[in-house]
Protein backbone atom coordinates (compact mmCIF):
# COMPACT_ATOMS: atom_id res chain seq x y z
CA UNK A 1 0.00 0.00 0.00
CA UNK A 2 1.27 3.47 -0.72
CA UNK A 3 2.88 5.11 1.75
CA UNK A 4 2.71 9.46 1.53
CA UNK A 5 5.61 9.75 4.08
CA UNK A 6 8.46 8.58 1.67
CA UNK A 7 8.33 10.88 -0.75
CA UNK A 8 11.13 12.41 0.85
CA UNK A 9 13.22 9.25 1.94
CA UNK A 10 15.92 7.46 0.84
CA UNK A 11 14.28 3.85 0.73
CA UNK A 12 16.28 0.57 0.84
CA UNK A 13 15.78 -2.88 0.21
CA UNK A 14 17.02 -6.33 1.42
CA UNK A 15 19.68 -7.69 -0.62
CA UNK A 16 18.73 -10.96 -1.80
CA UNK A 17 21.57 -14.27 -2.37
CA UNK A 18 25.09 -13.55 -3.99
CA UNK A 19 25.49 -13.58 -7.25
CA UNK A 20 27.82 -17.07 -6.74
CA UNK A 21 25.02 -18.61 -5.45
CA UNK A 22 22.15 -17.12 -7.66
CA UNK A 23 24.46 -18.65 -11.09
CA UNK A 24 25.05 -21.86 -9.72
CA UNK A 25 21.97 -24.33 -10.51
CA UNK A 26 21.67 -26.58 -8.03
CA UNK A 27 23.48 -30.19 -7.75
CA UNK A 28 20.69 -32.97 -7.79
CA UNK A 29 22.85 -35.12 -5.49
CA UNK A 30 22.45 -31.98 -2.57
CA UNK A 31 19.98 -32.88 0.17
CA UNK A 32 18.15 -29.23 0.00
CA UNK A 33 17.40 -30.11 -3.95
CA UNK A 34 16.12 -33.58 -3.47
CA UNK A 35 14.15 -32.48 -0.60
CA UNK A 36 12.28 -29.40 -2.49
CA UNK A 37 11.97 -31.37 -5.89
CA UNK A 38 11.20 -34.54 -4.78
CA UNK A 39 8.18 -35.11 -6.07
CA UNK A 40 5.84 -34.18 -8.57
CA UNK A 41 3.46 -32.32 -6.31
CA UNK A 42 6.11 -30.57 -4.85
CA UNK A 43 7.64 -29.52 -8.11
CA UNK A 44 4.51 -27.64 -9.55
CA UNK A 45 3.86 -26.46 -6.40
CA UNK A 46 7.56 -24.63 -6.58
CA UNK A 47 7.10 -23.85 -10.33
CA UNK A 48 3.64 -21.97 -9.68
CA UNK A 49 5.35 -18.86 -8.23
CA UNK A 50 8.17 -18.73 -11.47
CA UNK A 51 5.72 -15.29 -12.77
CA UNK A 52 4.84 -14.07 -9.57
CA UNK A 53 8.65 -13.38 -8.86
CA UNK A 54 9.25 -11.99 -12.63
CA UNK A 55 6.19 -9.75 -11.91
CA UNK A 56 7.38 -8.01 -8.65
CA UNK A 57 10.84 -7.69 -10.11
CA UNK A 58 9.40 -5.90 -13.05
CA UNK A 59 6.85 -4.05 -10.81
CA UNK A 60 7.58 -3.29 -7.83
CA UNK A 61 8.70 -0.37 -5.96
CA UNK A 62 12.09 -1.50 -5.26
CA UNK A 63 13.36 -2.46 -9.27
CA UNK A 64 14.10 -0.29 -11.95
CA UNK A 65 11.16 0.81 -13.43
CA UNK A 66 10.43 3.98 -11.66
CA UNK A 67 14.32 5.73 -12.79
CA UNK A 68 13.65 4.16 -16.49
CA UNK A 69 10.61 5.61 -16.87
CA UNK A 70 12.04 9.59 -15.58
CA UNK A 71 15.34 9.01 -17.45
CA UNK A 72 13.27 8.56 -20.70
CA UNK A 73 11.06 11.55 -20.55
CA UNK A 74 7.88 9.33 -20.08
CA UNK A 75 7.42 10.64 -16.50
CA UNK A 76 9.14 13.20 -14.61
CA UNK A 77 9.48 13.25 -10.91
CA UNK A 78 12.30 15.32 -8.62
CA UNK A 79 11.68 12.98 -5.63
CA UNK A 80 15.34 11.13 -4.80
CA UNK A 81 13.07 7.56 -4.15
CA UNK A 82 14.67 5.11 -6.35
CA UNK A 83 17.21 7.24 -8.29
CA UNK A 84 14.62 8.65 -10.15
CA UNK A 85 15.98 12.31 -9.55
CA UNK A 86 19.57 10.86 -10.38
CA UNK A 87 18.56 9.46 -13.68
CA UNK A 88 16.64 12.51 -14.39
CA UNK A 89 19.17 15.52 -14.24
CA UNK A 90 19.65 17.71 -16.79
CA UNK A 91 22.11 17.48 -17.84
CA UNK A 92 22.23 13.62 -17.07
CA UNK A 93 25.00 12.19 -14.68
CA UNK A 94 26.81 9.00 -14.68
CA UNK A 95 24.89 6.27 -12.87
CA UNK A 96 26.78 5.72 -9.54
CA UNK A 97 27.85 1.92 -9.08
CA UNK A 98 29.26 1.80 -5.95
CA UNK A 99 28.56 -0.58 -3.14
CA UNK A 100 27.66 2.19 -0.46
CA UNK A 101 25.20 4.07 -3.16
CA UNK A 102 22.18 5.07 -1.56
CA UNK A 103 20.07 3.33 -4.83
CA UNK A 104 22.02 0.51 -5.93
CA UNK A 105 19.31 -1.86 -4.76
CA UNK A 106 17.48 -0.97 -7.63
CA UNK A 107 19.58 -2.23 -10.52
CA UNK A 108 20.19 -5.53 -7.88
CA UNK A 109 16.67 -6.27 -6.83
CA UNK A 110 16.08 -6.26 -10.99
CA UNK A 111 19.12 -8.09 -11.67
CA UNK A 112 18.91 -10.78 -8.93
CA UNK A 113 15.05 -11.65 -9.00
CA UNK A 114 15.25 -12.16 -12.46
CA UNK A 115 17.66 -15.25 -11.60
CA UNK A 116 15.79 -16.31 -9.07
CA UNK A 117 13.48 -17.30 -11.73
CA UNK A 118 16.17 -17.96 -13.82
CA UNK A 119 17.16 -20.39 -10.86
CA UNK A 120 14.01 -22.17 -9.94
CA UNK A 121 12.65 -22.48 -13.41
CA UNK A 122 16.21 -24.47 -14.18
CA UNK A 123 16.06 -26.45 -11.35
CA UNK A 124 12.34 -27.75 -11.74
CA UNK A 125 13.07 -28.65 -15.12
CA UNK A 126 16.17 -30.46 -14.21
CA UNK A 127 13.92 -32.27 -11.65
CA UNK A 128 11.49 -33.25 -14.73
CA UNK A 129 14.69 -34.54 -16.34
CA UNK A 130 15.33 -36.26 -13.62
CA UNK A 131 12.62 -38.07 -13.99
CA UNK A 132 9.79 -36.48 -11.62
CA UNK A 133 6.52 -36.49 -13.46
CA UNK A 134 3.91 -34.02 -12.54
CA UNK A 135 0.61 -35.37 -12.48
CA UNK A 136 -1.18 -38.82 -13.58
CA UNK A 137 1.47 -40.18 -15.48
CA UNK A 138 2.95 -37.41 -16.68
CA UNK A 139 -0.20 -35.38 -17.44
CA UNK A 140 0.73 -31.86 -16.25
CA UNK A 141 4.93 -32.22 -17.89
CA UNK A 142 4.27 -30.06 -20.72
CA UNK A 143 2.35 -27.68 -18.89
CA UNK A 144 4.81 -27.02 -16.23
CA UNK A 145 8.12 -27.14 -18.62
CA UNK A 146 6.36 -24.92 -21.21
CA UNK A 147 5.97 -22.34 -18.17
CA UNK A 148 9.22 -22.96 -16.72
CA UNK A 149 10.81 -22.29 -19.94
CA UNK A 150 8.34 -18.72 -21.02
CA UNK A 151 9.32 -17.77 -17.34
CA UNK A 152 12.86 -17.95 -18.06
CA UNK A 153 12.66 -16.24 -21.19
CA UNK A 154 11.11 -13.64 -20.63
CA UNK A 155 13.70 -13.20 -17.31
CA UNK A 156 16.79 -12.93 -19.69
CA UNK A 157 15.09 -11.11 -21.38
CA UNK A 158 14.50 -8.10 -18.84
CA UNK A 159 18.65 -9.20 -18.65
CA UNK A 160 19.22 -8.64 -22.35
CA UNK A 161 17.28 -4.97 -22.35
CA UNK A 162 18.14 -3.98 -19.54
CA UNK A 163 21.77 -4.59 -18.53
CA UNK A 164 25.11 -4.41 -20.72
CA UNK A 165 25.76 -8.23 -19.78
CA UNK A 166 24.51 -11.09 -18.01
CA UNK A 167 25.61 -14.75 -17.07
CA UNK A 168 23.53 -17.44 -18.96
CA UNK A 169 22.84 -20.70 -16.86
CA UNK A 170 20.11 -23.49 -17.05
CA UNK A 171 19.61 -27.06 -16.07
CA UNK A 172 22.50 -27.95 -18.24
CA UNK A 173 25.00 -25.19 -17.58
CA UNK A 174 26.17 -23.50 -14.22
CA UNK A 175 29.47 -21.24 -13.37
CA UNK A 176 30.69 -22.31 -10.27
CA UNK A 177 32.72 -19.65 -8.92
CA UNK A 178 31.70 -17.05 -11.72
CA UNK A 179 33.89 -13.91 -12.60
CA UNK A 180 32.63 -10.91 -14.36
CA UNK A 181 34.35 -11.79 -17.31
CA UNK A 182 32.09 -15.19 -17.42
CA UNK A 183 29.02 -12.82 -18.09
CA UNK A 184 27.70 -12.36 -21.85
CA UNK A 185 26.99 -9.79 -24.18
CA UNK A 186 23.45 -8.27 -24.10
CA UNK A 187 22.98 -9.88 -27.83
CA UNK A 188 23.85 -13.40 -26.71
CA UNK A 189 21.35 -12.90 -23.40
CA UNK A 190 18.94 -12.08 -25.92
CA UNK A 191 19.29 -14.76 -28.13
CA UNK A 192 18.98 -17.01 -25.24
CA UNK A 193 16.18 -15.51 -24.05
CA UNK A 194 14.34 -15.99 -27.49
CA UNK A 195 15.19 -19.36 -27.76
CA UNK A 196 13.97 -20.09 -23.99
CA UNK A 197 10.75 -18.75 -25.49
CA UNK A 198 11.02 -20.83 -28.84
CA UNK A 199 11.03 -23.87 -26.51
CA UNK A 200 8.00 -22.79 -24.54
CA UNK A 201 6.11 -22.43 -27.99
CA UNK A 202 6.81 -25.87 -29.08
CA UNK A 203 6.25 -27.71 -26.05
CA UNK A 204 2.74 -25.29 -25.90
CA UNK A 205 2.03 -27.66 -28.82
CA UNK A 206 -0.40 -29.91 -26.55
CA UNK A 207 -3.40 -28.73 -24.77
CA UNK A 208 -2.83 -27.46 -21.07
CA UNK A 209 -4.59 -24.83 -18.96
CA UNK A 210 -2.08 -22.95 -16.28
CA UNK A 211 -4.45 -21.94 -13.21
CA UNK A 212 -5.31 -18.46 -13.12
CA UNK A 213 -3.28 -18.33 -9.20
CA UNK A 214 0.06 -18.99 -11.43
CA UNK A 215 -0.14 -15.77 -13.28
CA UNK A 216 -2.45 -13.51 -11.50
CA UNK A 217 -4.97 -13.55 -14.04
CA UNK A 218 -8.85 -13.86 -14.25
CA UNK A 219 -9.12 -17.11 -15.37
CA UNK A 220 -6.97 -19.98 -16.51
CA UNK A 221 -4.30 -19.28 -19.41
CA UNK A 222 -4.49 -21.52 -22.12
CA UNK A 223 -1.48 -23.53 -24.02
CA UNK A 224 -2.34 -21.01 -26.85
CA UNK A 225 -2.58 -18.00 -25.07
CA UNK A 226 0.83 -19.14 -23.50
CA UNK A 227 2.20 -19.38 -27.58
CA UNK A 228 0.39 -16.22 -28.13
CA UNK A 229 2.51 -14.48 -24.72
CA UNK A 230 5.59 -16.11 -25.94
CA UNK A 231 5.64 -15.43 -29.31
CA UNK A 232 4.65 -11.45 -28.02
CA UNK A 233 7.80 -11.12 -26.10
CA UNK A 234 9.78 -12.08 -28.93
CA UNK A 235 9.07 -9.45 -30.73
CA UNK A 236 9.41 -7.28 -27.38
CA UNK A 237 12.94 -8.97 -27.03
CA UNK A 238 13.74 -8.17 -30.86
CA UNK A 239 12.19 -4.71 -31.56
CA UNK A 240 13.67 -3.29 -27.92
CA UNK A 241 17.24 -4.74 -28.13
CA UNK A 242 19.04 -2.02 -29.96
CA UNK A 243 20.97 0.60 -28.22
CA UNK A 244 21.03 2.90 -30.90
CA UNK A 245 19.64 3.55 -34.47
CA UNK A 246 22.46 1.65 -36.31
CA UNK A 247 21.65 -1.40 -34.35
CA UNK A 248 17.63 -0.51 -34.82
CA UNK A 249 18.62 -0.62 -38.76
CA UNK A 250 20.12 -4.36 -38.19
CA UNK A 251 17.17 -5.97 -36.57
CA UNK A 252 15.58 -9.05 -37.81
CA UNK A 253 12.41 -7.12 -38.52
CA UNK A 254 11.30 -10.63 -40.43
CA UNK A 255 11.38 -12.47 -37.45
CA UNK A 256 9.69 -9.63 -35.42
CA UNK A 257 6.75 -9.66 -38.01
CA UNK A 258 6.63 -13.67 -37.53
CA UNK A 259 7.08 -13.42 -33.83
CA UNK A 260 4.20 -10.31 -33.79
CA UNK A 261 1.83 -11.96 -36.33
CA UNK A 262 1.64 -14.90 -33.95
CA UNK A 263 1.53 -13.03 -30.86
CA UNK A 264 -1.74 -11.84 -28.53
CA UNK A 265 -5.20 -10.69 -29.85
CA UNK A 266 -5.84 -8.89 -26.48
CA UNK A 267 -4.25 -7.50 -23.49
CA UNK A 268 -3.10 -9.90 -21.10
CA UNK A 269 -3.95 -8.07 -17.69
CA UNK A 270 -2.86 -8.93 -14.23
CA UNK A 271 -5.85 -8.55 -11.46
CA UNK A 272 -4.31 -6.72 -8.66
CA UNK A 273 -5.24 -8.22 -5.54
CA UNK A 274 -5.06 -5.26 -2.62
CA UNK A 275 -1.42 -4.98 -2.86
CA UNK A 276 -0.44 -8.81 -1.62
CA UNK A 277 0.59 -11.23 -4.40
CA UNK A 278 0.17 -8.95 -7.54
CA UNK A 279 0.53 -5.32 -7.25
CA UNK A 280 1.82 -2.62 -10.51
CA UNK A 281 3.51 -0.80 -7.69
CA UNK A 282 6.03 1.34 -9.65
CA UNK A 283 3.19 2.26 -12.14
CA UNK A 284 1.04 3.02 -8.79
CA UNK A 285 3.92 5.67 -7.55
CA UNK A 286 4.53 6.93 -11.44
CA UNK A 287 1.58 8.41 -11.44
CA UNK A 288 -0.34 9.11 -7.92
CA UNK A 289 -0.51 12.66 -7.55
CA UNK A 290 2.48 14.10 -5.12
CA UNK A 291 4.82 11.67 -7.13
CA UNK A 292 4.97 11.52 -11.08
CA UNK A 293 3.72 13.70 -13.55
CA UNK A 294 3.25 13.23 -17.30
CA UNK A 295 6.65 15.03 -18.96
CA UNK A 296 6.30 17.83 -21.07
CA UNK A 297 8.08 15.89 -24.17
CA UNK A 298 4.41 13.18 -24.07
CA UNK A 299 2.00 16.21 -23.22
CA UNK A 300 3.56 17.66 -26.48
CA UNK A 301 2.42 14.50 -28.27
CA UNK A 302 -0.77 14.63 -26.88
CA UNK A 303 -0.94 18.14 -27.79
CA UNK A 304 1.55 19.72 -30.13
CA UNK A 305 0.36 23.41 -29.00
CA UNK A 306 2.15 22.78 -25.41
CA UNK A 307 5.84 23.09 -25.68
CA UNK A 308 7.79 19.77 -25.10
CA UNK A 309 10.18 21.29 -22.16
CA UNK A 310 9.42 23.20 -19.39
CA UNK A 311 12.61 25.66 -19.29
CA UNK A 312 14.49 25.55 -15.98
CA UNK A 313 13.56 29.07 -15.46
CA UNK A 314 11.47 30.82 -12.75
CA UNK A 315 9.93 33.16 -15.72
CA UNK A 316 9.10 30.56 -17.80
CA UNK A 317 5.07 31.10 -17.95
CA UNK A 318 3.40 28.14 -17.14
CA UNK A 319 1.66 26.45 -20.13
CA UNK A 320 -2.11 26.94 -20.25
CA UNK A 321 -4.23 23.48 -20.09
CA UNK A 322 -5.53 22.24 -23.78
CA UNK A 323 -8.27 23.93 -25.81
CA UNK A 324 -6.75 22.07 -28.90
CA UNK A 325 -9.96 20.70 -30.65
CA UNK A 326 -7.27 18.61 -32.88
CA UNK A 327 -5.41 16.79 -30.00
CA UNK A 328 -5.58 13.52 -28.92
CA UNK A 329 -8.75 12.79 -26.74
CA UNK A 330 -6.74 10.85 -24.62
CA UNK A 331 -5.33 14.13 -23.37
CA UNK A 332 -8.74 14.30 -21.21
CA UNK A 333 -9.47 10.46 -20.67
CA UNK A 334 -6.34 9.18 -19.50
CA UNK A 335 -4.90 12.48 -18.25
CA UNK A 336 -5.54 14.93 -15.68
CA UNK A 337 -4.73 18.59 -15.75
CA UNK A 338 -2.66 19.29 -12.76
CA UNK A 339 -3.08 23.57 -11.77
CA UNK A 340 -0.16 23.13 -9.33
CA UNK A 341 3.07 21.62 -9.48
CA UNK A 342 3.99 19.55 -6.25
CA UNK A 343 7.41 18.53 -7.03
CA UNK A 344 10.50 21.46 -6.34
CA UNK A 345 11.36 24.26 -7.65
CA UNK A 346 15.31 23.92 -6.56
CA UNK A 347 15.32 20.83 -7.97
CA UNK A 348 14.91 22.10 -11.52
CA UNK A 349 11.58 23.46 -12.85
CA UNK A 350 12.66 21.12 -15.87
CA UNK A 351 10.43 18.87 -13.95
CA UNK A 352 7.26 20.53 -14.04
CA UNK A 353 4.19 19.50 -15.77
CA UNK A 354 0.49 20.58 -16.27
CA UNK A 355 -0.53 16.75 -16.67
CA UNK A 356 -0.78 13.75 -14.82
CA UNK A 357 -1.51 9.80 -15.92
CA UNK A 358 -5.10 9.36 -14.39
CA UNK A 359 -6.29 6.03 -16.60
CA UNK A 360 -6.24 3.60 -13.58
CA UNK A 361 -6.77 5.53 -10.88
CA UNK A 362 -9.72 3.47 -9.92
CA UNK A 363 -7.66 0.36 -9.60
CA UNK A 364 -4.85 2.36 -8.08
CA UNK A 365 -7.35 2.96 -5.63
CA UNK A 366 -7.17 -0.24 -3.41
CA UNK A 367 -4.74 -1.95 -5.46
CA UNK A 368 -7.61 -4.19 -7.02
CA UNK A 369 -8.58 -4.79 -10.57
CA UNK A 370 -7.04 -5.83 -14.07
CA UNK A 371 -3.91 -4.15 -15.29
CA UNK A 372 -2.42 -4.81 -18.19
CA UNK A 373 1.15 -6.41 -18.24
CA UNK A 374 1.24 -6.43 -22.16
CA UNK A 375 -1.40 -5.15 -24.09
CA UNK A 376 -2.78 -5.79 -27.37
CA UNK A 377 -1.69 -2.33 -28.69
CA UNK A 378 1.99 -3.27 -27.85
CA UNK A 379 2.17 -5.87 -29.45
CA UNK A 380 0.19 -4.56 -32.98
CA UNK A 381 2.87 -1.78 -32.77
CA UNK A 382 5.45 -4.71 -33.46
CA UNK A 383 3.25 -5.47 -36.15
CA UNK A 384 3.41 -2.32 -37.62
CA UNK A 385 7.28 -1.33 -36.52
CA UNK A 386 8.45 -4.83 -38.44
CA UNK A 387 6.21 -3.78 -41.62
CA UNK A 388 7.48 -0.04 -41.94
CA UNK A 389 10.92 -1.71 -42.00
CA UNK A 390 10.60 -4.18 -44.50
CA UNK A 391 9.14 -1.99 -47.29
CA UNK A 392 5.35 -2.89 -46.68
CA UNK A 393 4.25 0.54 -45.48
CA UNK A 394 0.92 0.44 -46.34
CA UNK A 395 0.41 -2.40 -43.98
CA UNK A 396 2.05 -0.58 -41.44
CA UNK A 397 -0.37 2.36 -41.95
CA UNK A 398 -3.14 0.30 -42.23
CA UNK A 399 -2.45 -1.74 -38.74
CA UNK A 400 -1.88 2.02 -36.93
CA UNK A 401 -5.52 3.59 -38.23
CA UNK A 402 -6.99 0.04 -37.22
CA UNK A 403 -5.78 0.84 -33.74
CA UNK A 404 -5.36 3.01 -30.68
CA UNK A 405 -4.58 5.84 -32.17
CA UNK A 406 -7.91 6.82 -33.93
CA UNK A 407 -9.73 4.05 -32.06
CA UNK A 408 -9.01 6.40 -28.29
CA UNK A 409 -7.21 9.12 -29.42
CA UNK A 410 -9.52 10.04 -32.51
CA UNK A 411 -6.53 10.68 -35.18
CA UNK A 412 -6.48 10.81 -38.59
CA UNK A 413 -5.33 8.00 -40.60
CA UNK A 414 -1.62 8.31 -41.10
CA UNK A 415 -0.39 7.97 -44.27
CA UNK A 416 1.83 5.27 -45.78
CA UNK A 417 4.93 7.14 -45.10
CA UNK A 418 8.21 6.02 -43.27
CA UNK A 419 8.35 8.88 -41.18
CA UNK A 420 4.55 9.44 -40.40
CA UNK A 421 4.52 5.95 -39.33
CA UNK A 422 7.99 5.92 -37.16
CA UNK A 423 6.32 9.14 -35.83
CA UNK A 424 2.82 7.34 -35.05
CA UNK A 425 4.51 4.66 -33.20
CA UNK A 426 7.00 6.63 -31.08
CA UNK A 427 4.03 8.68 -29.62
CA UNK A 428 1.71 5.59 -29.24
CA UNK A 429 4.53 3.95 -27.31
CA UNK A 430 4.59 7.15 -25.14
CA UNK A 431 0.53 7.66 -24.72
CA UNK A 432 -1.21 4.37 -24.94
CA UNK A 433 1.62 2.35 -23.07
CA UNK A 434 1.81 4.32 -20.78
CA UNK A 435 2.88 2.31 -17.08
CA UNK A 436 2.86 -0.91 -18.81
CA UNK A 437 4.81 -3.32 -19.88
CA UNK A 438 8.13 -2.08 -17.45
CA UNK A 439 11.05 -0.38 -19.63
CA UNK A 440 9.01 0.66 -22.93
CA UNK A 441 9.67 4.28 -23.44
CA UNK A 442 12.90 4.04 -22.51
CA UNK A 443 13.79 0.85 -24.84
CA UNK A 444 11.67 3.61 -27.95
CA UNK A 445 13.93 6.49 -26.48
CA UNK A 446 16.75 4.25 -26.68
CA UNK A 447 17.27 2.73 -30.28
CA UNK A 448 15.95 5.81 -31.89
CA UNK A 449 19.02 7.73 -30.21
CA UNK A 450 16.33 10.37 -28.31
CA UNK A 451 17.77 9.53 -24.84
CA UNK A 452 18.97 12.79 -23.77
CA UNK A 453 22.86 12.72 -23.89
CA UNK A 454 24.74 11.26 -20.53
CA UNK A 455 21.30 8.65 -20.39
CA UNK A 456 22.99 5.34 -19.86
CA UNK A 457 22.08 2.98 -23.02
CA UNK A 458 22.07 -0.31 -20.38
CA UNK A 459 23.47 -0.43 -16.64
CA UNK A 460 26.24 -2.35 -15.64
CA UNK A 461 26.45 -5.39 -13.73
CA UNK A 462 25.20 -4.29 -10.14
CA UNK A 463 27.87 -3.02 -7.78
CA UNK A 464 27.34 -5.40 -5.55
CA UNK A 465 27.04 -8.15 -7.52
CA UNK A 466 30.51 -7.11 -8.73
CA UNK A 467 31.60 -6.69 -5.23
CA UNK A 468 30.66 -10.96 -4.60
CA UNK A 469 32.68 -11.12 -7.74
CA UNK A 470 35.75 -9.66 -6.10
CA UNK A 471 35.89 -7.06 -8.69
CA UNK A 472 37.96 -4.25 -7.51
CA UNK A 473 36.70 -0.69 -7.30
CA UNK A 474 35.87 1.59 -8.71
CA UNK A 475 33.41 -0.62 -10.33
CA UNK A 476 32.52 0.03 -14.26
CA UNK A 477 29.75 2.08 -15.44
CA UNK A 478 27.46 4.11 -17.43
CA UNK A 479 26.25 7.35 -18.60
CA UNK A 480 27.21 11.42 -17.50
CA UNK A 481 29.11 13.62 -19.76
CA UNK A 482 31.86 12.15 -19.83
CA UNK A 483 31.16 8.72 -21.97
CA UNK A 484 29.33 9.65 -24.53
CA UNK A 485 30.31 7.13 -27.12
CA UNK A 486 27.17 6.46 -28.43
CA UNK A 487 27.53 2.68 -27.46
CA UNK A 488 26.62 2.60 -23.65
CA UNK A 489 25.99 6.10 -22.90
CA UNK A 490 23.43 8.38 -25.07
CA UNK A 491 25.69 10.75 -26.90
CA UNK A 492 22.47 12.53 -29.03
CA UNK A 493 19.36 13.61 -27.36
CA UNK A 494 15.94 14.84 -28.84
CA UNK A 495 16.77 17.54 -27.00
Amino acid sequence: MKNKFLLFLSIGVLSFASCKKTLDVQNDNQPDFKKVYASGDDVYNVASGLFNAYYSGTQSFSGMTMFMATSSDNVSCSWGNQAMRDMSWEPRREWNNAPNYPYQATTKYAFDKMYSVINTASNVIKAMNGGVKIGVNGADDNLVKAYSRFCMGISYGVLALNFDKAFIVDEKTTIPGAKLSDAKPYKVVADAAVGYLNEAIALSASSFSIPSTWMGTAGPVSNTTLRAMANAYIARILSNTPRNATELAAVNWAAVKTAADAGITADFNVVNDGYNRWYAEAGDYLTYPGWGVTDMYVVNKLDPNIAPHWKDDATFPTPLRSTNANADKRLDTDFAYVPSNWLQAVRGYYHWSIYRHKRYDDIYALGEGPLPEFMKAENDLYRAEARAYTSDLAGAAAIINAGTRKTRGGLPDVAADLAAIRAAIHAERHIELYVTGAGLQFYEMRKRDLLQAGTPLHWPVPAKTQETLAETLPFYTFGGPNRLDGVNTSNKGWR
